[in-house]
């Protein structure tokens, strides 16, 4: 009787083993032929987001229905174009203070991204409480193959200081949009700000990415310092557009330059490029800003 429930014992115990044996190498199959995340734009994450701001803006819209061409944006509303009379400029410009003071409930930018000619436009608050009067305008670079830097309208929801990316690069004041998309600044070959990568610098204004939306440093730290997460971002493609602020040409960075691995934007005390004697901050290339810059066709 007892060698009986030995064997059965033993029989159990086998069946069990077999059972988990099964159970572990149906998982190992299901992982091992799982489809493979798209790391070719940005790094690890590959997070969703759907917009989340004004009620204006509030939609549900993803990836899936914004793969064809998008509007621009500016082609959809109403937007005052600053004046080229520098007075009027600056009066709209104090009034835009005190519209986001008294809209202190809204989102106070709106940043559109033309993909075809590689600039950001940033909106701010008009008088109804909507994002229609432009406020800066700056050069950027947008996925080298296009299709990587996905058309949509995204919100910002995520943000790190330093960002390693998975070509093994870092980028400065990484903001992110869109599963793996971001809005960062030019790539570095570390975590320091004196490794950036000047050549990728050098092609700002020019398709250059692997999907994300790069810029100069000293203008996504504008964007990291003053729109929160929840801010609108529509990516577009409009051919010939121009923007709506003139923007300065950026010079590029010579390799024989000692200062060629900084930003010559980033606000850093230490950058050597803010140490020179203005004249010889000529490579400098300044964001365009509505307080800066009053060339716009069309008076407000």
């Amino acid at each position: 009787m007892e060698k009986i429930l030995m064997i059965n014992r033993n029989r159990k115990q086998l069946g069990l083993a077999a059972f988990i044996t099964i159970i572990v190498v149906a998982l190992f199959l299901a992982f091992t032929h799982a489809p493979k995340s798209n790391n070719n734009v940005a790094d690890n994450d590959s997070n969703n987001k759907r917009i989340t701001a004004n009620d204006k803006f509030t939609g549900n819209f993803n990836l899936k229905e914004t793969t064809t061409e998008v509007e621009s944006t500016t082609a959809k509303m109403k937007v005052h174009k600053l004046s080229k009379n520098k007075k009027a400029a600056k009066r709209l410009l104090k009034k835009t203070a005190k519209y986001r003071k008294k809209y202190k409930d809204r989102l106070p930018y709106m940043i559109t991204v033309n993909r075809d000619e590689n600039f950001v436009t940033v909106y701010t608050l008009d008088k109804n409480g909507e994002c229609t009067i432009p406020y800066k305008t700056f050069w950027c670079s947008t996925g080298l193959n296009p299709e990587d830097t996905p058309l949509g309208t995204y919100s910002i929801y995520q943000r790190y200081d330093w960002r390693l990316m998975v070509d093994g690069t870092y980028a400065q004041y990484a903001v992110r949009i869109y599963g793996q998309i971001m809005l960062h600044s030019v790539p570095y070959t570390s975590d320091s700000y004196d490794s950036l990568e000047y050549w990728e610098y050098n092609k700002i204004g020019k398709p250059a990415s692997l999907g994300c939306v790069r810029l100069q440093a000293g203008n996504i730290k504008w964007i990291y310092d003053n729109c929160p997460d929840g801010t609108i971002v529509t990516i577009y493609s409009q051919k010939g557009e121009k923007p709506l602020i003139k923007i300065k040409k950026i010079k590029k960075i010579k390799k024989k330059n000692k200062n060629r691995n900084w930003d010559p934007t980033d606000p850093q005390e230490n950058n050597p490029w803010l140490k020179k004697e203005p004249e010889e901050t000529t490579t400098v290339a300044e964001t365009t800003t509505a307080e800066s810059k009053f060339k716009i066709n069309n008076s407000f």
